[in-house]
C-alpha cells in the first residue's frame, strides 16, 4: 500500500484590542504553525513549519488563510519546499488559498521551491482580494539541488496563480517547466532561478509603479514589471542563484511596504533573506 501525506493548515486572522490575532487555526501533520510574533504596528508574524523532509510523489499540501477586515499578517515558512520523486512517477500537489478583506494586509514570503531529480509537482495559488485589501506575495523557484549537481533534472514543475479582485479574475499566471523537452537555460538566457513578486493594492499609483520599475534594476537580476487591472503590479526576476533573488525580493519589499501600508519591518531574520 502506498502511503501519502496530506499536510493542512487553515487559519483565520482578525483585529482584537489593536493587534491581529489568530481567531482559528487548524493543522494536520506534518504542517503546523509556531507561536506568533508581533511588529510594532500590530502586524502578526507566523512561521509555517513542516515536520517532514518534503513532499514525495502523491503527497498533498494545503494552506487556506482568511484575513478579516483590518487584519495584518506576515507569513513565511521555516524552510524550502523540497519536492521528492515518488514511486511510479506520481506528482505531488500543493494548494494555497488566501482571502483578504477590506483594510487587511497579507505579506507572504515563503522559502524557495527546490525540485529534486525526477520529481513532478503541481501547485496552485489563489488570491481573493477585496477592494481596500493588500497583498505582497513572493515565490522563488530553483533548478534543483544545485550543490548536488541536480540542475533542471526534475521531470515536471507546474505552478499556477490566480488573482481575484472583488470576485473578478484580474490576473492568471502559469509557469510550467518540463526539462525533458525544454532547454530551460537557453530559454532563460543562461539564467537558472526565477522569482515573482505580486503586489495587489489600490494604493499603488502610476508614479509609485514607475519608481518600482526603476528600483527593480539590479546587476545580478534580470527583471520586468507588469501592471494589474484594479491596482497593483507584478515583478518577475531571473538570476543565477537563489540568494541573488532573495536579496532582490527583500530590497523590493522594503521599497514597496511604505507605499501600500505593509509591515513596518519583518521581525524574522534569515541568513541571505530577512
Amino acid at each position: 500500500m502506498k502511503q501519502r501525506v496530506h499536510g493542512v493548515w487553515r487559519g483565520g486572522t482578525a483585529v482584537r484590542d489593536g493587534r491581529t490575532v489568530l481567531t482559528d487555526s487548524y493543522h494536520q501533520a506534518p504542517l503546523k504553525v509556531a507561536k506568533p510574533f508581533y511588529a510594532g504596528d500590530g502586524t502578526m508574524e507566523i512561521c509555517l513549519m513542516d515536520a517532514s523532509p518534503g513532499l514525495l510523489g502523491g503527497d498533498r499540501q494545503e494552506i487556506d488563510c482568511t484575513l478579516y477586515p483590518g487584519a495584518r499578517l506576515f507569513l513565511t515558512t521555516q524552510s524550502s519546499l523540497r519536492l521528492h520523486p515518488g514511486a511510479g512517477g506520481e506528482a505531488s500537489e500543493s494548494l494555497q488559498r488566501f482571502q483578504v478583506a477590506p483594510g487587511a494586509v497579507l505579506e507572504y514570503f515563503p522559502e524557495p521551491v527546490v525540485p529534486f531529480a525526477r520529481s513532478r509537482h503541481w501547485g496552485e495559488t489563489v488570491l481573493e482580494v477585496a477592494a481596500g485589501g493588500t497583498v505582497l506575495m513572493a515565490e522563488t523557484v530553483t533548478p534543483g539541488r544545485w550543490g548536488m549537481g541536480e540542475v533542471f533534472q526534475f521531470r515536471e514543475l507546474a505552478l499556477q496563480t490566480s488573482v481575484y479582485r472583488d470576485g473578478v479574475l484580474v490576473a492568471w499566471d502559469s509557469l510550467r517547466l518540463n526539462p525533458g523537452w525544454m532547454d530551460l537555460e537557453s530559454a532563460w538566457g543562461g539564467f537558472t532561478h526565477t522569482s515573482i513578486l505580486w503586489i495587489v493594492s489600490d494604493r499603488l499609483s502610476d508614479e509609485k509603479v514607475e519608481r518600482l520599475r526603476e528600483a527593480a534594476e539590479d546587476r545580478e537580476v534580470y527583471s520586468g514589471l507588469s501592471c494589474l487591472e484594479g491596482g497593483g503590479c507584478v515583478l518577475r526576476g531571473l538570476a543565477r542563484s537563489a540568494r541573488a533573488l532573495q536579496w532582490w525580493l527583500y530590497r523590493m519589499s522594503e521599497i514597496v511596504r511604505p507605499m501600500v501600508g505593509g509591515a513596518s519591518f519583518p521581525l524574522l531574520r534569515k541568513p541571505g533573506f530577512f
